[in-house]
């Protein structure tokens, strides 16, 4: 993502934050995706290079609000009436499937995009994967 669209991008959050009550209303609901979706499984093997593509995507289009690590804690998380979600908790991972993953990356909800139109279904199902692995990078090592 260009310095610009960073910039367009955290202003618009700042834009839904100032929106104030109307979307936390709307966003304080579990954000839970249907059956027929839950149990879509992942298409896309986590190859190296699939991984490698989906880490560039990810630094393009998730950091700003999940981070680097993908702990919820990126430059504009403070904006959104909702925490953005942190792919290093266990508990959240481990509920969700891949096809909820999947649908809600393609759906998006309030600050969250939707990145159906704009990211195709194999990069999707690629940071997916991606979200897995940072979840297993910051798991302890036994």
């Amino acid at each position: 993502m260009k310095r610009v669209d960073q910039i367009a991008f955290v202003l618009s959050f700042f834009l839904a934050a100032a929106a104030g009550g109307r979307l936390a209303a709307q966003d304080n609901k579990p954000w839970v995706a249907p059956d027929v979706a839950r149990k879509v499984e992942n298409p896309v093997p986590a190859t190296p290079e699939n991984l490698q593509a989906a880490q560039q995507l990810y630094k393009d289009n998730c950091t700003l609000c999940h981070g680097d690590k993908g702990k919820g804690d990126g430059l504009a998380s403070g904006t959104s009436p909702v925490p953005p979600a942190n792919f290093t908790d266990d508990k959240l991972m481990s509920i969700e499937t891949d096809g909820s993953l999947f649908w809600k990356l393609s759906e998006g909800k309030g600050t969250m995009p939707a990145w159906k139109d704009t990211l195709s279904e194999k990069e999707r199902w690629e940071l997916v994967n991606y979200m897995r692995k940072l979840n297993k990078d910051s798991s302890p090592k036994t």
